[in-house]
């Protein structure tokens, strides 16, 4: 019978964790793009494929990790940390190229 050890493969590309510094705090996140990320967006889109404004933390928390983003919010992340922080890691895993920015709308926080 055929077989394939997706655990033996998984290792095989495995990097090092991504350090994240924030304010002072270090944060390790996974060295590729957890599939929780795509599962969750896919759950949350709409009809038109965005997140509604009061999804983003539920994606926010499935990204970095739920308990690093209380962190990150306990630590008095600004919006524009969470945003810059968001963009670094999409490039990282490769979701958006380097030079691609992620289209905020207004630019202005969430209300």
């Amino acid at each position: 019978m055929p077989k394939f050890d997706f655990d033996e493969a998984v290792k095989e590309n495995e990097n090092e964790p991504l350090e994240v510094v924030l304010n002072k705090r270090e944060y390790l996140l996974p060295a590729q793009l957890p599939a929780k990320v795509v599962l969750t967006q896919i759950a949350l889109m709409d009809e038109t494929g965005g997140l509604g404004t009061n999804d983003i933390p539920t994606w926010l928390g499935a990204l970095v990790g739920e308990d690093n983003l209380q962190q990150m919010l306990d630590d008095g992340a600004t919006w524009e940390q969470l945003e810059a922080v968001t963009t670094k890691l999409l490039v990282f895993y490769n979701v958006i190229p380097e030079e691609q920015e992620i289209e905020t709308g207004d630019e202005e926080a969430p209300k």
